[in-house]
């Protein structure tokens, strides 16, 4: 399998930046964010309609550009996860984690044996025509694929010095709407209640040898997020970069009758 740039930067303790893509299916996407030197970008299944094709397209020519592709699934079952990686994936981000049971299953889900039960389904767009033998692969694929664990919940908070000491784990993601609703204080990313939460993440990835990270709508969060240890980085996605680019550009072009969106609620 190809070697995993993000997860063995995060692994030497560096910091990956990347996006989201929720809207836009276009390969050409991938071409722009290796232009503008991203490390990588996740396809959203979650809140976006993106099928299994869809997936294989963008992951051939991201991987081919060395652009790391992740792609976060509808739910972190097994049916899912499994598909997704003989799509290519090179990391999933499995979203609702609460205990540590949930975010056991997903490295169960993940890894082949023995350190998982995921079903062998060696294709060619995992192997780039080029298989070495079933234990090889299985063996590359279990070091280069990234188990991305979301944390989105109070309950997930609780648990998450546990859920870091999961054997697999690579990095965590928060999710901070999600999370802010969870503890009670939705959408206000500058309540201490969030960044307690936040720090206490940060923490014990840092204890477990985990990549802490975040994904955020804008550039200022997401630098205040790395100021509190985050390295693995998410600023916004495909349809918010777009809007705000054009808003950019038709504020130094006012006319009166023009009025610019607000803000997405998404990211």
């Amino acid at each position: 399998m190809q070697t995993n740039t993000i997860k063995h930067k995060l692994k030497e303790g560096g910091t990956v930046l990347g996006t989201c893509l929720t809207d836009y299916a276009s390969p050409e996407f991938v071409t722009i964010l290796k232009a503008a030197a991203f490390d990588f970008f996740f396809i959203d299944t979650e809140h976006s309609p993106f099928d299994y094709r869809e997936i294989q397209t963008l992951v051939r020519v991201s991987r081919a550009a060395d652009v790391m592709p992740v792609v976060r699934v509808t739910q972190s079952e097994y049916f899912l996860i499994a598909r997704t990686l003989d799509m290519g994936a090179m990391g999933i981000i499995a979203p609702r984690i609460h205990s540590v049971e949930q975010g056991s299953s997903v490295v169960d889900a993940m890894k082949f044996p023995p350190l998982g039960n995921r079903g062998y389904g060696m294709r060619n767009i995992i192997t780039d025509f080029n298989f070495r033998g079933a234990q090889v692969e299985m063996d590359s694929a279990n070091d280069e694929t990234m188990v991305i664990l979301q944390m989105e919940s109070r309950e997930c908070v609780d648990a998450i010095y546990d859920i870091t000491a999961i054997p697999g784990v690579d990095a965590i993601m928060v999710g901070p709407f999600d999370l802010s609703v969870s503890l009670g204080i939705p959408g206000d990313f500058e309540s201490p209640i969030f960044w307690d939460a936040f720090d206490r993440m940060v923490d014990a990835c840092n204890k477990n040898g985990v990549a802490p990270g975040v994904h955020m709508g804008g550039a200022g969060l997401l630098k205040k997020a790395q100021e509190h240890g985050a390295r693995y980085l998410v600023c916004g996605a495909d349809v918010s970069v777009l809007l705000n680019g054009l808003k950019a550009i038709r504020a130094e072009f006012p006319v009166a009758e023009a009025v610019a969106a607000e803000k997405s609620g998404y990211m």
